[in-house]
């Protein structure tokens, strides 16, 4: 039988109690500052993913303190995360945090201790330590490495994700011209880093190839006047076609660059094109459609890699308006287009004029006349999933119908003669299960379709978001011809991580 001495006893008391402490100080401490959840769309990582991949582009650019520059973002070796480190992300890190770095030094101080608790041992008690009080002391010392590790491998994942945002500052871009009459629209306009925008515009930032740019480009068209209304700018990055890409060829025509501030021309190519490579997991991933968002700190909202931002959702969550939405708002302006493409947006604003009158009133008829047959995949990937779709006959019953809801705002995106896209803000009257009792305006998208020329607009697909200043979007709605699904947003797991969320 072992028998542990008192004095060792007391010894390995006060080692554990420390555990015991520090774990305490773990489970207690205030949530780390740092933290940013992100939302991504990538199937292989839903909610939230990162990329550990460290952006490796310095800046060129050095502040000037107290009359003398100092290159803050000049990089130094951080001893926990045995790797080079950004001096301002280091910076950065320590003012938004105080109970990890006590968490990581104690777990550290009390592994040293446990495992030289032998030694200890002989040293302060004058005798040799048994082997029970050795092994309690060992794995009390594997427990406590552990943790350290932990901590260390958390405080890594916030130092990599600041280094990028900051590695992101100064890629240049240009916003095109606010002037109607310039005969360039990017032309006279100046380079701005992505630094100079903070507290002025959030950034979303796509790259890939230029087939997949190209189908991308649609909704952020649709959406060009949202994007406006939210502060955003979009930047596109071809990975493909560096030096010959000219943002048209991604479908857009210039009097939709024009009609608002939403688009950027990226300056300097090459560095965006490698600023993404190294967002990347590896070789395999770094020429994958790969996208970020940055709020106006500069701090990075979502990401993901391998598929496309859902851009309802995100303007719903990250993107919400900057701008006053109100009922008066006049429907986007079709100078610059000639005579027979106002008549076509015509056309579509007056069959999104139908629908909502159908809706508020309740016309069935009228609901089963506007929409087409097509069961859309959107609407029937949540059937899959088990949801359940209650039909337009429910959907427009009394007490469930929008009763007297009023919309303004209406645009129109004209893709070709069988396809086109309309969006609108919708302002409720009163509650029902129609309308998220979260949101007080809501966005809203249709998807217009027909075989030919001869034939009316039909509605394939319709879907509507909480869209305000105050709250982020509490759910979503998707309908087609079969009626509505809801989707409620669901918990968001807290991350530490790179860029790729």
């Amino acid at each position: 039988m072992f028998v542990i001495k008192m004095k060792e006893f007391q010894l390995l008391v006060v080692a554990t109690g420390l555990l015991f402490t520090s774990v305490h100080v773990s489970a207690f401490a205030p949530t780390n500052l740092a933290t940013n959840a992100f939302v991504s769309n990538d199937k292989r990582n839903i909610p939230t993913r990162l990329v550990n991949a460290v952006a490796t582009s310095r800046s060129q650019s050095s502040t000037n303190l107290n009359m003398a520059n100092f290159d803050l973002s000049k990089p130094t070796f951080d001893l926990f995360s045995l790797k080079n480190i950004r001096n301002d992300a280091l910076l950065q890190y320590s003012s938004l945090n105080q109970s990890e770095p006590l968490r990581i030094n104690l777990y550290l101080i009390l592994s040293v201790a446990l495992f030289s608790f032998p030694t200890l041992s002989e040293a302060v008690i004058g005798e040799e330590a048994q082997f029970t009080s050795i092994a309690i002391a060992l794995l009390s010392g594997v427990g406590s490495t552990t943790l350290f590790l932990k901590e260390c491998k958390n405080r890594l994942k916030q130092l990599t994700r600041i280094e990028k945002e900051m590695n992101a500052e100064f890629l240049p871009i240009k916003m095109p011209t606010k002037n109607k009459f310039d005969a360039s629209v990017y032309g006279n306009q100046p380079t701005l880093s992505l630094k100079s925008l903070r507290s002025n515009k959030r950034i979303l930032a796509i790259s890939g190839s230029s087939a997949q740019l190209k189908e991308i480009m649609v909704p952020l068209r649709v959406f060009r006047r949202r994007l406006t209304q939210a502060g955003a700018l979009v930047a596109v990055v071809p990975n493909d076609s560096v030096g010959t890409f000219d943002i048209k060829d991604l479908g857009i025509t210039e009097s939709e660059i024009r009609s608002c501030q939403w688009i950027g021309q990226v300056q300097q190519p090459e560095a965006w094109v490698k600023y993404f490579q190294n967002l990347a997991e590896n070789d395999q991933t770094k020429y994958d459609l790969i996208w970020f968002g940055l709020n106006y700190n500069g701090r990075s909202f979502a990401s993901g890699i391998g598929e496309a931002p859902r851009l309802l959702e995100i303007l719903g969550r990250n993107l919400r308006p900057v701008e006053m939405l109100d009922q008066s708002d006049e429907s986007e302006q079709t100078l610059g287009l000639n005579q027979d493409e106002v008549a076509v947006i015509d056309e579509i604003s007056q069959r999104q004029t139908d629908f909502y009158r159908a809706l508020t009133i309740g016309d069935l008829k009228q609901m089963n006349a506007i929409c087409a047959d097509n069961k859309v995949q959107e609407v029937t990937e949540i059937l899959d999933a088990g949801g359940r779709v209650d039909s337009w006959d429910s959907c427009l019953e009394e007490g469930a119908r929008p009763a007297n809801m009023l919309t303004s705002g209406s645009d129109v995106l004209v893709l070709s003669s069988t396809e086109a896209y309309s969006t609108c803000i919708e302002f409720p009257a009163d509650t029902g299960g129609y309308r998220d009792p979260f949101g007080a305006t809501l966005l809203a998208m249709q998807r217009w379709t027909r075989k030919d020329d001869s034939e009316d607009w039909k509605l394939e697909f319709h879907q509507t978001i909480p869209w305000s200043s105050e709250t982020r979007a509490g759910g979503t709605l998707r309908c087609d011809s079969r009626g509505c699904v809801a989707l409620t947003r669901g918990p968001e797991k807290k991350t530490f991580g790179g860029l790729i969320g």
